[in-house]
Protein backbone atom coordinates (compact mmCIF):
# COMPACT_ATOMS: atom_id res chain seq x y z
CA UNK A 1 0.00 0.00 0.00
CA UNK A 2 3.09 2.57 1.28
CA UNK A 3 4.05 1.78 -2.63
CA UNK A 4 1.37 3.11 -3.88
CA UNK A 5 1.47 6.37 -2.02
CA UNK A 6 3.42 9.40 -3.30
CA UNK A 7 5.39 10.84 -0.37
CA UNK A 8 2.64 13.26 1.16
CA UNK A 9 -0.13 11.29 -0.39
CA UNK A 10 -2.84 10.41 1.91
CA UNK A 11 -4.19 7.24 2.53
CA UNK A 12 -7.56 6.07 3.64
CA UNK A 13 -9.52 3.32 5.07
CA UNK A 14 -13.05 3.03 6.18
CA UNK A 15 -15.08 0.48 7.70
CA UNK A 16 -16.48 -1.02 10.90
CA UNK A 17 -18.49 -3.19 13.10
CA UNK A 18 -22.59 -4.01 12.26
CA UNK A 19 -24.19 -5.12 15.65
CA UNK A 20 -27.63 -4.76 17.15
CA UNK A 21 -28.74 -1.13 18.36
CA UNK A 22 -30.96 -2.44 21.02
CA UNK A 23 -29.31 -3.84 23.69
CA UNK A 24 -32.23 -6.04 25.11
CA UNK A 25 -32.30 -7.40 21.31
CA UNK A 26 -28.56 -7.93 21.64
CA UNK A 27 -29.36 -9.72 24.99
CA UNK A 28 -31.68 -12.11 23.92
CA UNK A 29 -29.60 -13.22 20.66
CA UNK A 30 -26.67 -13.52 22.83
CA UNK A 31 -28.73 -15.77 25.16
CA UNK A 32 -30.31 -18.13 22.19
CA UNK A 33 -26.82 -18.31 20.57
CA UNK A 34 -24.73 -19.45 24.15
CA UNK A 35 -25.50 -22.96 23.66
CA UNK A 36 -23.28 -22.70 20.45
CA UNK A 37 -20.91 -20.11 20.95
CA UNK A 38 -19.74 -18.15 23.42
CA UNK A 39 -19.51 -15.18 21.29
CA UNK A 40 -19.70 -14.15 17.82
CA UNK A 41 -17.35 -10.99 17.73
CA UNK A 42 -14.94 -10.49 15.26
CA UNK A 43 -11.90 -9.54 17.04
CA UNK A 44 -9.29 -6.82 15.85
CA UNK A 45 -6.43 -8.47 13.71
CA UNK A 46 -3.81 -6.74 15.81
CA UNK A 47 -5.42 -7.33 19.18
CA UNK A 48 -6.59 -4.22 20.09
CA UNK A 49 -9.51 -3.75 23.01
CA UNK A 50 -12.80 -2.29 21.45
CA UNK A 51 -13.05 0.10 23.88
CA UNK A 52 -9.11 1.49 22.96
CA UNK A 53 -9.46 5.23 21.78
CA UNK A 54 -7.62 4.14 18.27
CA UNK A 55 -8.69 1.05 16.72
CA UNK A 56 -7.33 -0.67 13.82
CA UNK A 57 -5.71 -0.14 11.12
CA UNK A 58 -5.64 3.45 13.01
CA UNK A 59 -3.40 1.55 15.57
CA UNK A 60 -1.21 -0.10 13.20
CA UNK A 61 -0.53 3.52 10.85
CA UNK A 62 0.74 4.58 14.16
CA UNK A 63 2.91 2.65 14.25
CA UNK A 64 4.32 2.39 11.02
CA UNK A 65 7.96 4.34 10.06
CA UNK A 66 5.91 5.34 6.91
CA UNK A 67 2.72 7.54 8.24
CA UNK A 68 1.88 10.76 10.16
CA UNK A 69 -0.72 12.13 11.09
CA UNK A 70 -3.03 9.68 11.61
CA UNK A 71 -6.18 10.48 12.49
CA UNK A 72 -10.03 8.43 13.13
CA UNK A 73 -13.20 9.46 12.89
CA UNK A 74 -16.18 7.81 13.21
CA UNK A 75 -19.73 8.63 11.50
CA UNK A 76 -22.62 7.26 13.34
CA UNK A 77 -24.70 5.16 11.08
CA UNK A 78 -28.20 3.51 12.13
CA UNK A 79 -29.61 1.07 9.72
CA UNK A 80 -32.94 -1.15 10.15
CA UNK A 81 -33.31 -4.92 8.46
CA UNK A 82 -35.43 -7.70 8.74
CA UNK A 83 -34.81 -10.65 10.72
CA UNK A 84 -34.24 -12.77 8.05
CA UNK A 85 -31.66 -10.18 6.59
CA UNK A 86 -29.74 -10.04 9.88
CA UNK A 87 -29.26 -13.79 10.40
CA UNK A 88 -28.41 -13.96 6.76
CA UNK A 89 -25.48 -11.15 7.83
CA UNK A 90 -24.35 -13.77 10.76
CA UNK A 91 -24.16 -16.44 8.09
CA UNK A 92 -21.22 -14.80 6.96
CA UNK A 93 -19.17 -14.37 10.15
CA UNK A 94 -16.50 -17.19 10.43
CA UNK A 95 -17.98 -18.17 14.37
CA UNK A 96 -21.01 -19.84 12.61
CA UNK A 97 -19.37 -20.60 9.48
CA UNK A 98 -17.23 -22.78 11.62
CA UNK A 99 -19.80 -24.53 13.29
CA UNK A 100 -21.04 -28.18 12.02
CA UNK A 101 -23.71 -27.49 9.95
CA UNK A 102 -26.24 -29.34 12.02
CA UNK A 103 -25.64 -26.82 14.76
CA UNK A 104 -25.31 -24.07 12.67
CA UNK A 105 -28.89 -24.08 11.61
CA UNK A 106 -30.20 -24.55 15.25
CA UNK A 107 -28.12 -21.28 16.28
CA UNK A 108 -29.82 -19.97 13.27
CA UNK A 109 -33.32 -20.79 14.06
CA UNK A 110 -32.54 -20.36 18.02
CA UNK A 111 -32.14 -16.65 16.98
CA UNK A 112 -34.94 -16.14 14.79
CA UNK A 113 -37.04 -16.97 17.49
CA UNK A 114 -35.86 -14.24 19.42
CA UNK A 115 -36.04 -11.37 16.74
CA UNK A 116 -38.54 -8.79 16.24
CA UNK A 117 -39.30 -8.61 12.06
CA UNK A 118 -36.85 -5.88 11.73
CA UNK A 119 -33.61 -5.18 14.02
CA UNK A 120 -32.01 -1.76 14.00
CA UNK A 121 -28.03 -2.12 13.49
CA UNK A 122 -25.45 0.40 14.49
CA UNK A 123 -23.16 0.39 11.61
CA UNK A 124 -21.73 2.84 12.63
CA UNK A 125 -18.17 3.78 9.63
CA UNK A 126 -14.97 4.14 11.43
CA UNK A 127 -12.52 6.62 8.79
CA UNK A 128 -8.35 6.37 9.05
CA UNK A 129 -6.28 8.77 7.18
CA UNK A 130 -2.90 8.76 7.47
CA UNK A 131 -0.62 10.83 5.39
CA UNK A 132 3.18 9.26 3.84
CA UNK A 133 5.94 10.45 5.21
CA UNK A 134 8.34 12.51 3.19
CA UNK A 135 11.61 11.07 3.04
CA UNK A 136 11.17 7.61 3.66
CA UNK A 137 11.14 5.17 1.06
CA UNK A 138 9.23 1.55 1.54
CA UNK A 139 11.31 -1.29 1.77
CA UNK A 140 10.66 -4.00 -0.50
CA UNK A 141 6.76 -4.73 -0.25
Amino acid sequence: MVALLEPGGVFASCGGPFQLADPAVEEAVRAARAPFLENDEIPSPDGTPPDHEMQWPGTELQHSEWFTGVQQSVIERRVTMSARDYVGHLSTISAYLVLPTAEREQVFSQIMQVLPDRVEMAADITVHLARRRHGVSPHRI
